[in-house]
């Protein structure tokens, strides 16, 4: 069986319904969140003056976080903001808009296993955050969040636009995730990382995370934001080390094994101390692990 034609994968890519440029938080709650002498209850009383604004962040806390089990529902805006803290707050609120939309999109492919894709997903995004952090590396409209976020949303663009090839390559085992991305080239013709940098560009993101999400399992490769690119790999990789592997049915890879990867080098390249740096990513890791056990 013949891959599609590109002609065929841009037409179906195409079809997917739009994923609307991303949006910013009102300004007043920004100047807030950005303000080093801000108070969580002031940005609480921010938030509750906004009852969509409200609405998301309570269903967000909830349902990623949470998942819909009751005993640990939280219902205050204020007890949601000091559970999170203000950078969360922050990464949260400017990627929730695109969050809404990709669960919305995702109504057309109703057997996609959001739990674990969400997972690993929101993981990656949190330490691409963390690890660009350490490395005193900053983007704006929190780029590097929502770059990690999104990094394998070709993989749900996958999931609509060709269901049946979809499944039989995610249905396999596979040693390495070089097997999958393999596999969908021989199958499809492009990668989950293509797909997904494709539907973003058509849909007016950001070219640094097009080109970042583009490259991210080749980040030597990217030329608008190799960092951004670099640290999505190697993040990614860490949170399947922590057992949150996504929708790839490979085994957990052995500790400290994303340091092999081309990411890494590019990160370290120059660093003064590069076991400083792992010592912040082992300690960002416990603390993630710990989050993310406590997801649905």
């Amino acid at each position: 069986m013949h891959p599609p034609s590109d002609f065929l994968l841009i037409e179906r890519i195409n079809q997917c319904p739009k994923l609307a440029s991303l949006r910013s938080i009102n300004d007043t709650l920004r100047s807030l969140l950005e303000s080093e002498d801000s108070f969580l209850a002031q940005i609480a009383e921010v938030i509750r003056l906004d009852p969509s604004l409200t609405t998301r962040v309570l269903d967000l806390v909830n349902s990623i976080f949470f998942g819909s089990k009751d005993n640990k529902r939280i219902s205050g805006v204020e007890e949601a903001s000091i559970f999170l803290g203000l950078n969360r707050i922050r990464e949260l609120l400017f990627a929730t808009p695109v969050i809404e939309e990709i669960l919305e999109l995702g109504k057309n492919a109703p057997s996609f296993p959001w739990e674990e894709f969400w997972k690993h997903s929101i993981g990656t995004a949190i330490l691409t955050r963390e690890l660009l952090s350490v490395l005193d590396i900053s983007y704006e409209e929190e780029a590097d969040y929502v770059a990690g976020l999104l990094h394998n949303l070709g993989i749900l663009i996958l999931a609509i636009t060709f269901p049946e090839l979809f499944k039989k390559i995610y249905l396999k085992k596979y040693d390495s995730t070089d097997e999958i991305i393999d596999e969908e080239n021989a199958k499809i013709g492009w990668g989950h990382a293509k797909i997904g940098a494709y539907y973003l560009w058509n849909h007016h993101i950001s070219d640094e995370i097009v080109d970042a999400i583009h490259w991210h399992d080749q980040p030597k490769q990217s030329k608008e934001s190799p960092k951004l690119a670099a640290a999505i790999q190697v993040s990614q990789a860490i949170v399947s080390e922590l057992g949150f592997t996504g929708l790839n049915k490979c085994k957990k890879p052995e500790s400290g094994s994303y340091q092999k990867l081309e990411g890494w080098e590019m990160l370290t390249e120059g660093h003064d101390d590069p076991d400083e740096l792992i010592t912040s990513i082992n300690e960002a890791s416990g603390r993630l692990n710990q989050s993310l056990n406590g997801i649905f």
